[in-house]
């Protein structure tokens, strides 16, 4: 009795079966096997499958084909598309990490793109009420080798376009607790143990459970929920030496940027600093560096750096009001751009 094709099933499923609207089913590592009527099987190709073109979030499952001897039969592969809007702003935060997570996050959006937060919350003693502030993507996965692979960093923030820091009530005063990098006139311990970093930011937390009175404890909860850390080298010692062993690497989740990565060079951070790092593309194309106040955008501000001034025990590099590379007294209380 001749044997003839009787059902086909995919046997081993592919290594794909999440996509992103417009991209295209790939059938690496799916295994499609006949059976016949006989009771013998055997993996096929040759098959064909529907749709061949771009996925959208309609399609559900792929059918494939298969013939032979003049019979044809069909089965189907279950697949999960998700929708990705090229407007950044129209997406989720879940969406993004999805596409941060596949690496393919410049396939859909470019550097500078917007979306909008709302910082709500108490830090240092300056209460942030429903602030509705623009993120904005610096680069993808910038320094990758260095600071982790799949990461779209983005920056705090645009408010009606423009750059701006985020500034306390004492802006400009010194001070020992609130927007300063220390509560004392001092810089040792760098980044690594700078108040700014552990309490301010809320580094020494976790998105799921940040420090009381933190900017982080102050982010949206569907933001935090997918933060991803990154490692970011800086003078972690300080003290007032030039000294390269000094440069290390902390594991952060709100980053102040360091004077390398705003300009592109070094005029008073430790000169180690920049083997480690390498400048945002936001910056690097050209985008203005000054900051103006959050609170007031009509008034340019002074914004923090995490890079330690090297010359001196006091002070870290700050950007000036004119959007060059400055430095100033560790305990004085200027804006944020995390």
């Amino acid at each position: 009795v001749a044997r003839a094709l009787d059902h086909i099933a995919v046997t081993h499923a592919p290594n794909r079966t999440n996509y992103f609207s417009g991209e295209q089913f790939s059938t690496a590592g799916m295994v499609v096997t006949a059976y016949y009527t006989d009771s013998s099987s055997r993996a096929v190709s040759g098959y064909t499958y529907s749709p061949a073109g771009a996925l959208t979030s309609g399609n559900t499952s792929i059918t494939i084909f298969y013939t032979e001897g003049g019979v044809t039969k069909t089965t189907t592969q279950a697949i999960t598309v998700t929708t990705i809007n090229t407007t950044l702003n129209s997406n989720s935060w879940a969406t993004i990490k999805a596409v941060s997570d596949a690496g393919k996050g410049d396939d859909y959006w470019d550097v500078g793109d917007t979306k909008t937060i709302t910082i709500n919350g108490t830090v240092q003693g300056f209460t942030f009420s429903n602030l509705s502030i623009a993120v904005f993507i610096l680069g993808f996965n910038h320094n990758s080798s260095r600071e982790g692979n799949n990461r779209i960093h983005f920056q705090i923030g645009k408010i009606s376009n423009k750059l701006v820091g985020l500034c306390d009530s004492n802006y400009g005063s010194y001070v020992s607790s609130g927007f300063c990098m220390n509560t004392e006139q001092t810089n040792r311990g760098g980044w690594s143990n700078s108040h700014m970093r552990k309490t301010v930011l809320g580094n020494s937390g976790a998105p799921s459970s940040p420090p009381a009175n933190s900017l982080l404890a102050a982010l949206p909860a569907d933001l935090r929920a997918v933060m991803k850390s990154v490692s970011k080298y800086s003078d972690n010692t300080g003290g007032g030496s030039d000294t390269a062993s000094y440069v290390t690497s902390t594991t952060d989740l709100l980053p102040l940027l360091s004077e390398f990565e705003y300009h592109g060079a070094r005029s008073y951070a430790n000169s180690a600093e920049k083997n480690y790092q390498a400048q945002y593309d936001y910056y690097k194309a050209g985008n203005s560096k000054v900051h103006y106040k959050h609170n007031a955008t009509g008034t340019a501000a002074y914004a923090w750096c995490r890079s330690v001034y090297s010359s001196n025990s006091s002070d870290f590099c700050l950007v000036g009001t004119d959007g060059s590379a400055i430095n100033h007294y560790a305990y004085g209380s200027w804006a944020l751009a995390p």
